[in-house]
Parts: structure tokens; C-alpha cells; sequence
């Protein structure tokens, strides 16, 4: 088990710490059932991070308000503490949580940061993309120095993402006249066919041309995004369902804050249930509704 400390600054994959919480709401009441809350936070902060919490502590009395934000106290079995941000959806009961990172923790604390997440062959990236580098002009390139062939760059990414994410691509822009220089990054386009865009990070890793990438904001995981149903549905209808999100090629779908999908959910007597999924962030965050 890690301590408390220890995880409180790697809830940073797409869909953790961003739950869709219906039933919150107290009887005959306009405050929230925090009693629940404590509850379902506990469980959630265990399952994720794998770690033993010893208690959740909500402020009693919260007045259902979209938008409003409070914060619970979280204590690990370990002793540590941390605090969760808990921002209101809406006036139904939904809500998303954060872990607040410990103010005492140093960067060469965090170890595994991307541990536990799912994606294929790191499309996400580990740390923060850098800002684009501007495209150079003819005036700055040396005549003499060796660049990268951006057409084998455009079609590498194009082929890998294609694959890896099942997007279908339409086309990839990267910069033009880019001098080799190792470690050197830039950002490139992505255009799925629908019209969607996605911006890749390019790292030069030699001097022979040699590149890593990883797609930036944008790209969520279907896969995360049912077992957020699945669970969901578990824990408060105590429902068994299978969540059905986009096809068994297309596991992902670019999409950012303030756009919806739809998925659904089928129950043991072969109920479709209807699920409609509002992306919260670019990071990837999403908060799922459902009604029965």
C-alpha cells in the first residue's frame, strides 16, 4: 500500500477522481446526502490508488448549488492526510472530485506517475506537452545543417496513431526546414476523418533523425470510460450492466471540455440503459449520467 502522501500528486491519468455521483441528494431535502459521499469517495480513493483509507470527512449541511466547490478531508491508514476539492455538476447530485496534491511533497517524490495507466504504448504523455516551438523560416535554417524529413515524420505518426488509438486519420501537419538537434521537440496536427484535431508532441532522439511522440489533451479512453459505468451503476443501483462505448476497433475518441458522447449499458434482463458522457477537462476528465 502507498501512503497518502505518496499517490497525491499522481491522480492526474484521464478519468480519475472524476466520478458521476446520482442519489447524493438527501430525502425531502436541498442538501447533499454527505454521509454517501464520505462513503463513496472512500471506496473510490482505495480503488484507484490502491491504498487503505482510514476516513473521509465532508462538511455536514451542503446546500445543493451548481458550481459550488468544498472541501473533504481525507486520512490514509497510514496516518497521512490529504484534502479532496469536490465541485457540484449540477442541482441533481452529480459531483467530480480531486485529490489535492500534499503541500509538502517534493517533485522527486512522485515515482510511477503514469502507473495504472492503460493507454497503449504511452500515447498519452507522462508530464506536461511543451509549448509548440514556432515553425522556422528560411532565414533560419543553416543551409549546411542536416533536417528532419518532416514526410517520414507526418506519415510515422499518421500510420502509429491510426493503430494504436483505431482513429482513422485523415492527415498529419508537422513543421517544415526542422533542423536535427537532439532533444529538440515541436508539436504536429493530427486530423482524424471526421475533422477532429489533436496536437503530438515530436522529441528528436538522435542525429539520425530518430523521434518519439505522444498525442497531447484531447484523447479518451472508452475503456476508462465504461469501467466508470460499470462501477457506477455497481456501487449505486447495484446493478451488474456491460457498458458499451464506441466499437471493438475504435477504443478512443478525441474530444475536450464542454463536448458529450453518448454510450450505452445493458442489465442482466437485457435493458438498455442510456448514457450520456460530458467531457469536465482536456485532460480527459468526464462525468457519466445515467437515468432508470
Amino acid at each position: 500500500m502507498k501512503p497518502l502522501s505518496a499517490f497525491s500528486k499522481q491522480l492526474t491519468p484521464q478519468l480519475l477522481g472524476s466520478v458521476g455521483l446520482v442519489g447524493l441528494l438527501a430525502a425531502c431535502s436541498t442538501t447533499l446526502n454527505t454521509k454517501k459521499l464520505e462513503d463513496v469517495l472512500k471506496k473510490g480513493l482505495e480503488d484507484q490508488n490502491n491504498t487503505e483509507i482510514a476516513s473521509v470527512s465532508c462538511p455536514e449541511k451542503i446546500e445543493i448549488e451548481e458550481g459550488d466547490t468544498f472541501e473533504c478531508d481525507v486520512e490514509a491508514s497510514d496516518g497521512s492526510k490529504a484534502s479532496l476539492t469536490v465541485t457540484q455538476q449540477d442541482d441533481e447530485g452529480n459531483v467530480t472530485w480531486k485529490l489535492n496534491p500534499a503541500p509538502t511533497a517534493r517533485n522527486n517524490d512522485q515515482t510511477n506517475s503514469s502507473e495504472g495507466d492503460d493507454t497503449p504504448d504511452d500515447l498519452l504523455p507522462s508530464e506536461d506537452p511543451p509549448s509548440p516551438e514556432p515553425s522556422p523560416t528560411p532565414a533560419d535554417v543553416d543551409p549546411n545543417a542536416p533536417l528532419l524529413d518532416s514526410d517520414v515524420v507526418e506519415s510515422t505518426i499518421q500510420e502509429q496513431f491510426a493503430q494504436q488509438a483505431g482513429i482513422s486519420v485523415r492527415s498529419v501537419a508537422c513543421p517544415q526546414n526542422v533542423a536535427i538537434k537532439v532533444g529538440s521537440k515541436f508539436n504536429c496536427t493530427i486530423t482524424a476523418s471526421d475533422g477532429k484535431t489533436i496536437q503530438a508532441v515530436v522529441n528528436q532522439t538522435n542525429e539520425q533523425g530518430g523521434f518519439t511522440w505522444n498525442a497531447t489533451n484531447g484523447l479518451i479512453s472508452y475503456d476508462k470510460v465504461e469501467g466508470l459505468i460499470r462501477k457506477g451503476l455497481q456501487e449505486q443501483e447495484s446493478l451488474a450492466v456491460t457498458p458499451n462505448c464506441g466499437t471493438p476497433q475504435t477504443r478512443y475518441i478525441i474530444a475536450y471540455a464542454g463536448e458529450k458522447f453518448k454510450c450505452s449499458a445493458t442489465d442482466p434482463n437485457g435493458r438498455k440503459i442510456p448514457i450520456d458522457v460530458s467531457v469536465k477537462s482536456d485532460d480527459g476528465q468526464v462525468l457519466v449520467n445515467w437515468r432508470i
